[in-house]
């Protein structure tokens, strides 16, 4: 169907866009505009302030020093320990050295003192045998000084002799056995009337008891 020219020029005429209004919302439109416009976006998590970040390089710089130095005086310690643990060691030795010093002298001053209490003993009970002028006195004084000896025996057998006194030790067992023999004699004889064993026991008794004191003399030099 025709146009006519007046509706065709009408029609050409191109519609003119509406200009924008704005409109400015009112404080309670306010929400409603802004839910309009959507949910804002997230920031992402691992975008970090400079701050927190700068805080953190601190933190791990100050660490870091920390287990530096601790590892230092670790280290440091560990070298004292070591010289520590060395002088210890030598000090140790020293003090096994001295115990052991200490052990072997009272050793030796236990056995001294056990020697020179029995022989004490055995001393004055000779001196009194060969002092002694009757039969009951000399019977008496024979027989304390057998006990006396024997007692000495016993006790130096179950004694600790010191490794310096063993050979001057069993010269004095030696001598001991000898006078208890001779004074086992000599008593025979007071009981029997026998002048022979009373002489040869007499005899033995002081050949035993020389020996004696060529022991003590020994074991005197072995103690310098």
């Amino acid at each position: 169907m025709a146009t006519s020219p007046q509706i065709e020029g009408i029609v050409a005429l191109p519609l003119a866009e509406p200009e924008p209004v704005a409109i400015e919302a009112s404080p309670e439109l306010q929400p409603v505009v802004e839910a309009a416009a959507g949910p804002r976006r997230p920031r992402p998590g691992w975008i970090l302030p400079a701050s927190i970040g700068a805080i953190g390089l601190i933190v791990a710089g100050a660490l870091g020093f920390v287990l530096y130095t601790t590892m230092q005086q670790r280290d440091g310690l560990h070298a004292q320990l070591v010289a520590t643990r060395t002088t210890l060691a030598s000090t140790q030795t020293k003090l096994t050295a001295a115990q052991a010093d200490a052990a072997q002298k009272k050793v030796t001053a236990d056995y001294v003192a056990l020697y020179v209490a029995d022989e004490g003993k055995v001393l004055s009970d000779y001196e009194t045998v060969v002092a002694c002028s009757g039969y009951s006195e000399c019977r008496t004084s024979a027989q304390q000084f057998e006990t006396d000896m024997q007692s000495f025996q016993s006790d130096r057998k179950s004694a600790t002799v010191p490794a310096e006194l063993q050979s001057q030790d069993s010269s004095v067992g030696d001598a001991l056995s000898a006078a208890i023999a001779g004074d086992q004699e000599l008593i025979t004889g007071m009981d029997n009337n026998d002048e022979g064993k009373i002489t040869d026991g007499g005899k033995k008794v002081d050949a035993a008891m020389l020996n004696l004191a060529k022991a003590e003399a020994a074991m005197g030099t072995a103690l310098k």
